[in-house]
């Protein structure tokens, strides 16, 4: 019994010690995605539900980073006019080079609509704009979708976990999701093999 109770304590250190290990290196892996001062590719994705990520985007598209942009995960009761006015982009830039895509409900619905985006117009290559703390997770949906295409990351920086409470919570419920979505890319890699 006294030898059950030492594997069993030996396991939930060492499964303590990989989670930890795990969000250091998840952490380790979003700041790196700041933003990129070099991305340029055929088009530009901005995925919503984070401060400033629609707003990078748009300055993107202008500075001429992208032919064009779209705005996954739009509210669908929000117009283009909401959409132009809160990011400060001029009109022109949104009526000729602007699509927002509001089937997407969440980071899997993100990856489906920017890869039925990208076969529509034909894009080899995107720069994918989101939260540091939610590119890695977005990066392996994205990847997951359009397998063939190049993906540049531009992360917009937020708070790091070690800043406060509310930015810790943020950092570690996302690096859960991550975990599951890495999980089930691992198991699905065999699957895929074999067919």
């Amino acid at each position: 019994m006294k030898a059950l109770f030492s594997i069993l304590r030996f396991g939930a250190f060492a499964l303590v010690l990989t989670g930890a290990l795990g969000f250091a290196l998840f952490v380790r892996a979003g700041l790196a995605h700041s933003p990129d001062a070099d991305a340029r590719a055929d088009a530009i994705v901005a995925l919503t539900g984070g401060e400033g990520r629609v707003a990078t985007g748009v300055s993107l598209l202008a500075e001429g980073r992208g032919t064009r942009l779209l705005i996954s995960g739009a509210n669908p009761e929000v117009t283009m006019g909401a959409v132009r006015t809160a990011s400060g982009a001029p009109a022109e830039l949104f009526e000729c080079c602007v699509d927002i895509g509001v089937e997407a409900a969440n980071t899997v619905g993100n990856a489906e609509e920017t890869a039925r985006w990208a076969a529509n117009h034909s894009y080899d290559s995107l720069v994918i704009v989101t939260s540091d703390f939610h590119m890695p997770r977005a990066m392996l949906e994205l990847k997951a979708a359009m397998p063939g295409r190049a993906l540049v990351p531009h992360g917009v920086s937020t708070a790091p976990p070690w800043t406060g409470t509310r930015a810790a919570r943020r950092w570690l419920q996302e690096y859960l999701k991550f975990t599951a979505v890495y999980a089930r890319e691992i198991l699905r890699q065999p699957l895929d093999a074999g067919a």
